[in-house]
């Protein structure tokens, strides 16, 4: 990549040969544009760049960067081309965020938030469960289409915390584009959720639950009114809230989110350690959840946003990406709907 960029010109990556704007082919004026705007054909262009010339590491920072800031890669296709500037009339439609999603998709390395899943042992921690969602699951087929590996999802008719929402799988929950996507929506009156659960090869506990581990989930959701998420721990004893429970990300859709520990021993669900990440849901963001004996911490985005030490919970337990209606409110207006898309998951236990 260019030095321009300020992306690290001088870490041993090729530099490209220089190109005229024909000989890109993008089809685009080089006359100096009034409203400068990346089109599907110029992020093309930057993909196959990046294909080129960088590590898979490398070209995945970038990539994260360069979709942050369209006008930077606008930019850079400038450079790139040697043209004074490149105008917004390319033959292709602008591009939208879903179609960033599908080129990054279809660039090894890459997922569809821009970030790749994590693969194999890191120190002090092997991995025991990674899904990217590539395997193509239409609504309707969840979980019996993937019953391997997620066939202890909450079933159809169960009802949420809030007694306001029906978990529905077969109509909420699919996989498409590398993301399991949740359809949060309301038919015929009933607002419908869904909770799928992994099921962790080798765990010890009586319902699938490890006895300590790191969970990294890369996830967004749309800002729907009336749902929230409790992606949680929950102990295999069933016993709450003696045996605790662990949340993150726990918050509203329109909300930011939060962490929570409910401490072993407790008497009532007040009994807990909160941490609030003042970050909201709507952009793609990864949660790491760090479950120790000692201690549990939280961290987004890569920056630790809470770690307590007190009365941690110590028996086996379970996730359950639970996502429902929201607790203390009325329940969802029937026309509220709306997505939380998750990139991938891996789960680790202690090596």
């Amino acid at each position: 990549m260019v030095a321009s960029l300020a992306l690290g010109a001088a870490q041993g990556v090729s530099q490209p040969v220089p190109h005229s704007a024909s000989t890109l082919g993008l089809g685009c004026q080089t006359t100096p544009s009034r409203a400068p705007q990346m089109t599907h054909s110029l992020w093309v262009i930057i993909r196959q760049h990046l294909q080129t010339h960088y590590t898979p590491a490398l070209r995945s920072r970038v990539w994260r960067r360069l979709t942050a800031d369209p006008a930077r890669a606008f930019r850079l296709v400038n450079t790139m081309s040697r043209a004074s500037a490149l105008t917004g009339t390319c033959t292709a439609t602008p591009l939208a965020t879903t179609s960033v999603a599908l080129l990054s998709a279809n660039m090894p390395g890459f997922g569809p938030s821009g970030q790749p899943m994590p693969t194999g042992d890191i120190p002090g921690w092997h991995q025991v469960f990674a899904d990217n969602f590539n395997q193509n699951v239409p609504l309707g087929r969840f979980p019996a289409a993937v019953a391997r590996t997620w066939g202890r999802s909450y079933a159809n008719g169960w009802k949420d915390t809030s007694k306001h929402g029906t978990y529905m799988p077969s109509k909420v929950v699919s996989f498409a584009n590398g993301v399991m996507n949740l359809h949060l929506h309301t038919e015929r009156g009933v607002h419908m959720v869904a909770a799928p659960v992994p099921t962790i090869p080798g765990a010890p506990g009586k319902n699938g639950g490890l006895r300590y581990g790191r969970y990294v989930i890369r996830f967004r959701a749309d800002h729907v009114r009336g749902y929230k998420t409790a992606w949680m721990l929950w102990p295999d004893s069933q016993t709450w809230p003696r045996d605790g429970e662990i949340d993150f990300p726990e918050g509203n859709l329109t909300g930011s989110v939060w962490g929570v520990v409910h401490h072993q021993g407790s008497r009532s669900g007040s009994d807990a350690a909160l941490f609030s990440t003042h970050v909201t849901y709507t952009g793609w963001h990864t949660a790491t959840l760090t479950w120790l004996p000692s201690e549990v911490t939280f961290q987004l985005d890569g920056r630790t946003v809470g770690t307590t030490t007190t009365r941690i919970p110590n028996t086996p337990m379970h996730l359950v990406i639970q996502s429902e209606t929201s607790i203390g409110s009325p329940p969802p207006a029937n026309s509220a709907a709306g997505n939380i898309q998750i990139d991938w998951l891996a789960v680790y236990r202690r090596a």
